[in-house]
């Protein structure tokens, strides 16, 4: 899968965690970092600060599904 751009998961949670990690194998995608970060309201805005784009989990499975429509 060496054409997808590399994704980083910050989730808040271990049950956000799991529901990352079983999209990610749904869709056969293993170049994804899935991170559980403490302090994500922080490391939110520190990437907003950063002009770095925030998804939610609906709008990556989305993305993901209509890729894979394609």
């Amino acid at each position: 899968m060496s054409g997808f751009p590399r994704f980083l998961f910050r989730v808040k949670d271990r049950q956000i965690e799991e529901e990352a990690k079983k999209l990610m194998e749904s869709f056969g995608i293993s170049d994804v970092e899935i991170r559980r970060d403490d302090t994500i309201a922080d490391a939110w805005l520190e990437d907003y600060k950063a002009l770095k784009t925030t998804y939610g989990l609906d709008d990556i499975r989305t993305y993901l599904e209509e890729l894979t429509a394609k």
